[in-house]
């Protein structure tokens, strides 16, 4: 059930499933308020600073929300915010939801205070991607379409992944450049089958010295990586799409559909038409 919202304030919100919106508070505009909840919601809000300085108070302490700071206020968690005073604007976009159970493992982050949890993005590609997330649930509960709410859903799935993720990233050693270029180039052409040599070649190394500085920077040799880049995308294309199963094998690199069968099978324990029917299954149950 949706709503289209500018402003996150109305009680009747405690009775909708998904709501997504963007508030963009400047002062002096009709937008420029409080929002008061001192017993919070039933469920749970992502919200997710894009421009701008808000003011946080999690029921003990106050803290300052900058462009790329990603809050989940959990149930019950005191929902008290409003434009910094010093700043002309705060705009943030944010997304309530109640929660299917599976999503308790993305739902449990490990910087949580007062039932706030708390995410820097500070890499500015995947803070694009996050921010795309929110705009893509809130433009598909817009449209007409039939399954607007199951496509919706899906995403919110996928974006608090993707959250998750974010979080990890924030822990993790600086990885050296040449590693994170070989990983873009692998990624802009997954169909490519680049060799080890091509692709040291390119960053100037010797494919010796790539191949240890990959899997000393990513736990897992650069072919494998690949392999799981390319899985990761065709379980998405799966999903997401109707593209048949061959066209899928081919635009990821593979020109053996059954070879790339076989291989999915053995990330997934799945054959591919069988991954498709079953995860689509599970959405309508959801």
């Amino acid at each position: 059930m949706y709503k289209n919202l500018s402003l996150l304030l109305l009680d009747d919100l405690f009775d909708l499933e998904l709501v997504a919106g963007l508030t963009q508070c400047e002062k002096g505009n009709y937008l420029d308020s409080m929002v008061d909840r001192q017993q919070g919601m039933s469920g749970y809000m992502l919200q997710l600073t894009t421009f701008g300085t808000g003011i946080i108070f999690d029921g003990k302490h106050s803290f300052s929300t900058h462009r790329g700071q990603l809050l989940l206020f959990t149930p019950s968690a005191v929902q008290h915010y409003h434009r910094h005073p010093e700043s002309q604007y705060w705009h943030y976009k944010w997304i309530y939801f109640l929660p299917n159970p599976k999503w308790n493992k993305w739902l449990n982050w490990s910087n949580m205070e007062e039932k706030i949890g708390r995410i820097t993005i500070g890499d500015d590609r995947y803070f694009q991607e996050i921010s795309q997330l929110f705009s893509k649930i809130e433009v598909e509960l817009k449209s007409s379409k039939f399954f607007k709410e199951d496509v919706a859903t899906s995403l919110l799935e996928y974006l608090l992944m993707k959250s998750i993720s974010a979080e990890k990233i924030e822990v993790i050693p600086v990885i050296d450049q040449r590693i994170l270029n070989v990983c873009d180039l692998i990624l802009t052409n997954l169909a490519k089958n680049d060799s080890l040599e091509a692709l040291a070649k390119k960053v100037f190394l010797s494919p010796s010295r790539l191949s240890h500085l990959f899997k000393q920077s990513l736990g897992i040799g650069l072919v494998q990586w690949r392999e799981v880049q390319r899985i990761s995308e065709a379980k998405k294309l799966l999903y997401f799409s109707n593209i048949s199963i061959s066209n899928i094998a081919k635009s990821l690199g593979y020109e053996d559909s059954l070879y790339f069968s076989k291989i999915f099978k053995k990330h997934t324990a799945l054959s591919p038409s069988k991954f498709r029917t079953l995860e689509r299954c599970k959405n309508n149950e959801m």
